[in-house]
């Protein structure tokens, strides 16, 4: 055999070693990146969209589904479009307003102090904003960020020693929820009605049951 013939295939012989190994080397680099992606959790938040009139009543916390101490009050109700404005002596529904719903809770049978929580659903995003925007106002003095982020848009407001207001927006949805009384003093009663309210409406806009409650939100919150 000739030395240009033997040359010729100790080239090519390592242009194809070259080649496997480059091979192998871009098939692991593919499947680092695809572990990579399989190991990224998807978001925790999901924006509401759209949700029937059943699904935000039963968004709305149960007896046993709210805070320790509390229960509720009467039947959930259907919110008529007025109660979702900002003032109360409005007569007639935000601008967007779709639909909501809302509950009110006794603190060991008190009906003193007491929780009120309302879900109003907009038909955009901007809607749900401008009203979220008209709720929590101006007082910036009195907002106070969650110690958990919450939805979309959030803040609480210390409005006294013994009322806390919360309030959260998630894509098509305003979440609010005051506390009166005694133990309005801890705000993260109010932080953990709020995120189990928006937890309960994911889950529903998901296709499954509502079974977040307020305590464990509240105990995990806590950790």
């Amino acid at each position: 055999m000739s030395r240009v013939r033997v040359a010729l295939i100790t080239a090519l012989a390592g242009t194809a070693l070259l080649t496997a190994c480059s091979s192998d080397s871009n098939k692991a680099d593919t499947g680092d990146q695809a572990d990579k992606q399989e190991a990224t959790p998807a978001p925790k938040d999901k924006p509401i969209k759209d949700l029937s009139q059943a699904h935000l009543t039963q968004a709305l916390l149960g007896d046993g589904e709210a805070l320790t101490g509390y229960s509720l009050h009467g039947d959930k109700s259907v919110t008529e479009g007025q109660y979702c404005n900002a003032s109360p002596d409005a007569d007639s529904a935000p601008a967007g307003w779709v639909r909501g719903s809302d509950s009110s809770y006794e603190y060991n049978g008190s009906t003193v102090n007491m929780a009120h929580v309302t879900i109003c659903l907009f038909d955009s995003a901007d809607a749900a904003h401008s009203q979220f925007e008209k709720w929590k106002g101006t007082k910036s003095s009195e907002q106070h960020a969650p110690k958990k982020p919450i939805g979309d848009e959030n803040t609480l407001m210390m409005v006294s020693n013994d009322s806390v207001y919360g309030y959260v927006r998630s894509g098509n949805a305003s979440i609010r929820v005051r506390i009166e009384g005694g133990a309005a003093g801890d705000p993260s009663g109010t932080q953990a009605m709020l995120a189990a309210t928006l937890e309960r409406l994911q889950q529903l806009q998901d296709g499954k049951p509502a079974t977040v409650t307020a305590a464990d939100v509240q105990a995990a919150t806590r950790q």
